[in-house]
Order: C-alpha cells, then structure tokens, then sequence
C-alpha cells in the first residue's frame, strides 16, 4: 500500500508538473515499499539513484516554467530546490556504510519535504487559484 497517494488538490494547474509530482510520488513509494519489505540495501540504491536523477530533471523543469512564466519567487524557490539536492546526496553518500537506517531517514526527510513543497512552495506558482 502507498504512503503518499496524488489527490487532485496536489495540482499546481501545469499539466506537465503535475505529472512529475505524481511521478515524484510513485519513485517515494517505491522506496518506502522496498525500505519495508526488504533489508537488503542492493534493492534501494536504484531507486535512491532515481529518485536523485529525477528530481534534477524535475527542478530543472520546473525552474524552466516558473523562468517563462517571471515568478517573482524564483530565486528563493531555487535555493530551496538546492538545498534539497544536497540533503539527498549527503543521505547517499552515507550508503557507503550499508546503513539501510539512512533509508528511514530518507524516507522522513523525502516525505516531508514532497508533501510541503509540492503543498506549500509549487502551489505558490500555480495556475489554480489559492483560496
């Protein structure tokens, strides 16, 4: 069973976006259900290195729209995507250690920062109107 499902009030009203949050999520919840069912740290890197690989693509993205489209906050919205990267490559890098303890720490940080970015700092681009 997935930890994060999409639900429609995810959107941030671009097509496209929405469609790599969803696919965010998808790469989230394949981790978390490795992380569960297995101990073995060989099952997780793959999708630890997906998940890093994606999310660049991802930022990248993003950054490109929120460009086209002057948000004025991109610079902070960036700095955030940054910091990210580099808590997710700090948390890979201690893999070296076989410590699949670093996966449930992935889990936590990765969860929380999906659900608030996607939640709080995307939609604050977003095309839908913010009630």
């Amino acid at each position: 069973m997935p930890l994060f499902v999409w639900k429609k009030d995810y959107s941030v009203g671009v097509e496209l976006l929405d469609e790599h949050h969803k696919n965010l999520f998808r790469i989230f919840n394949s981790l978390y259900e490795n992380t569960m069912h297995s101990k073995e740290v060989e099952y997780v890197l793959p999708i630890i290195d997906e998940l890093q690989e994606y999310t660049e693509y991802h930022f990248y993205a993003e950054e490109k729209h929120m460009r086209e489209q002057e948000f004025s906050g991109i610079a902070e919205h960036i700095l955030k995507h940054r910091d990210f990267i580099g808590r997710l490559k700090s948390l890979y890098s201690q893999y070296r250690h076989d410590d699949l303890e670093v996966t449930i720490e992935l889990i936590v940080v990765l969860g929380n920062w999906l659900l608030h970015h996607v939640l709080e700092e995307d939609r604050k681009y977003s095309k839908i109107v913010q009630e």
